[in-house]
């Protein structure tokens, strides 16, 4: 295959509380592990703004961030994720099925 496709899944979370260029997000994880797992990830708001995860607070899993720049206290707090799908084949489909015939 000559293309890549992929899925894609956006988790989304609000701000608990806001002050200048941090923030604390509730609502997108629910374990403080999750929060450690995608600490590398970057966070995007509806407005643009960017952000990274700075730690976990508590075990309800809202964590800490710093933002680019201000965010207001109304934004979403966005993650995107992506999967690569890989295609299946039409001699593998046809095997499948000569196997259940079977």
């Amino acid at each position: 295959p000559l293309r890549i496709a992929l899925k894609r899944c956006v988790l989304s979370g609000l701000p608990l509380r806001t002050h200048k260029r941090k923030a604390v997000i509730k609502q997108m994880f629910y374990n403080p592990e999750d929060v450690t797992y995608f600490k590398p990830a970057q966070l995007v708001t509806k407005e643009g703004v960017t952000a990274n995860i700075l730690e976990p607070i508590g075990t309800h899993g809202h964590f800490k961030i710093a933002l680019s720049r201000p965010m207001r206290q109304s934004d979403t707090v966005l993650l995107h994720l992506y999967k690569r799908v890989y295609p299946k084949f039409a001699a593998a489909d046809e095997e499948a099925e000569d196997v259940r015939v079977m």
